[in-house]
């Protein structure tokens, strides 16, 4: 499993902010040393909790592959967000105080949308848009399952854990399964769990820790296109859900409202909806790209 540390070789970059006597001007403050940010990004994990929306923030504090924007003490935050330095585009807010989280937006850069607690979602379209450069905005849902019951077993052909020794067929994976992950599935081979469907001597349905906390585990599946409707997700997804429950991890499923066949997925392993997030998405044209 995923062992936690901090700091890792990439030491997460870290701004507090303060708030100024008119309550609303937030300006970031200098990174802190090597020593303070090991124990601010702890404090940060002990107030953000352990749980199912948790999860993913907590994996890039403990790696330290993080940006932290924050208002107030980071063990009593009003307001933070954790960007990961690897998948900027989706930056994380938690917190209670829209004001705090919307006096952070303007301190991101090479976001697209933005991560949001659900009570906060109306509060924050402004702060938001703002922040954007737009007035065309729209919301969505950000689900979250867990696994509470066993996982069920399946048996198909050729669907089968992952191990190190496998480290060339990950190598040799379709883009159009893998993208550009293939070096955290390589750290995901020593540290975590991954279980493969493989066809013609070739991967093509994976599931994997995508994140681990001391309580939880969120699950990441693809499928290549040609492979799928076959149940292998299905395979794949329950296979690394035993691995996880047999190390007293909770197995989490997390995906967009639109992602029917996530959830879909989902739904036939047994994961149940434990709460939701929504996405704040800035519409800037399909040219656009992520904002500076």
């Amino acid at each position: 499993m995923v062992a936690p540390r901090l700091p890792s070789d990439r030491d997460a970059h870290v701004e507090s902010t303060v708030m100024q006597p008119n309550g609303h001007h937030r300006e970031p403050l200098p990174p802190p040393s090597a020593e303070a940010t090991e124990g601010y990004l702890a404090s940060v994990v002990e107030a953000l909790g352990d749980t199912p929306e948790t999860v993913i923030a907590l994996q890039f504090l403990r790696e330290g592959t993080c940006e932290v924007l924050c208002v107030g003490d980071p063990a009593d935050f009003e307001g933070i967000i954790i960007q990961s330095l690897d998948m900027p585009t989706e930056p994380m807010a938690f917190g209670n105080s829209a004001e705090a989280i919307g006096g952070l937006v303007p301190h991101l850069t090479g976001w697209s949308c933005l991560n949001v607690p659900a009570h906060l979602a109306d509060a924050l379209m402004e702060p938001v848009a703002s922040a954007a450069g737009t007035t065309d905005m729209r919301m969505q849902d950000d689900i979250y399952h867990q696994l509470i019951r066993p996982a069920p077993l399946t048996a198909l052909p050729s669907v089968r854990f992952l191990t190190p020794a496998d480290r060339d067929l990950v190598v040799a994976a379709s883009p159009e399964l893998i993208g550009n992950g293939v070096d955290r599935l390589l750290k995901t081979l020593e540290h975590g769990h991954i279980a493969g469907a493989v066809r013609e001597e070739a991967l093509v349905s994976l599931a994997y820790t995508f994140a681990i906390s001391e309580r939880h585990a969120d699950i990441g599946v693809v499928t290549h296109p040609q492979w799928q409707g076959q149940g292998l997700a299905t395979a794949v997804t329950s296979l690394v859900a035993q691995a996880i429950q047999e190390h007293n991890r909770i197995p989490v499923w997390s995906c967009g409202g639109t992602n029917l066949a996530s959830l879909r997925t989902a739904a036939r392993v047994g994961f149940e909806e434990v709460s939701r997030r929504v996405y704040l998405i800035p519409e800037l044209g399909e040219d656009a790209g992520s904002l500076a």
